[in-house]
């Protein structure tokens, strides 16, 4: 189970680095993983080689998935991990990142009879972070969020799976949320 303390340890890794050349030198992925580097908004996550890798803009948000089944051309997957990098997410609503992703934590936990985890706020340098796990049609979804409000920026992540294959798909999705890399913009 990703925890707190867990969370706070993920983020030793999203200090900014001071200077952005190209990909960073990742730690070597654990057995059966390869890093998938995202390089428009410097993200590393870990992706099971078998797996299968998407990337699509909409307006200023770009979103990447890894998923177990092959999305190309479909849209549509059952086992994956999501993100969606999102910036101006506090301009846009008035606020700052981190009350954007406060207030989408509310709304995922607001049927208490779908939660299941709730991962209580966390911070270190530039980063907040906030997460739950819910249950939703189906599937368990588990969300980390991720803001920078210096940078006016969200990274929402989701992992999600049939809630009848949750056990063995999360061994996979705890492994790829506890080693992201997020390299967070120079000011």
């Amino acid at each position: 189970m990703l925890n707190h303390r867990v969370c706070l340890l993920l983020l030793l890794a999203f200090l900014p680095s001071s200077v952005r050349a190209d990909k960073p030198d990742l730690p070597s992925p654990p057995a059966g993983f390869d890093w998938q580097w995202c390089d428009e908004v410097r993200v590393g996550m870990l992706k099971p080689q078998q797996w299968h890798f998407l990337s699509q803009s909409k307006n200023e948000t770009r979103g990447y998935f890894i998923t177990k089944e092959k999305i190309h051309g479909t849209g549509k997957f059952d086992t994956g991990l999501s993100l969606n990098v999102i910036p101006n997410v506090g301009k846009k609503q008035g606020g700052e990142a981190s009350n954007f992703a406060k207030s989408f934590i509310r709304e995922a936990i607001q049927d208490k009879q779908s939660v299941l985890q709730i991962i209580p706020p966390g911070e270190v340098g530039p980063a907040k972070t906030f997460g739950c796990r819910i249950r939703r049609l189906g599937s368990i979804v588990h969300y980390f969020l991720i803001t920078d409000d210096s940078q006016d920026i969200l990274y929402l992540f989701m992992f999600e799976s049939p809630e009848s294959e949750w056990e063995s798909a999360w061994k996979i999705g705890e492994t790829m949320l506890r080693k992201l890399y997020v390299d967070f913009p120079d000011k």
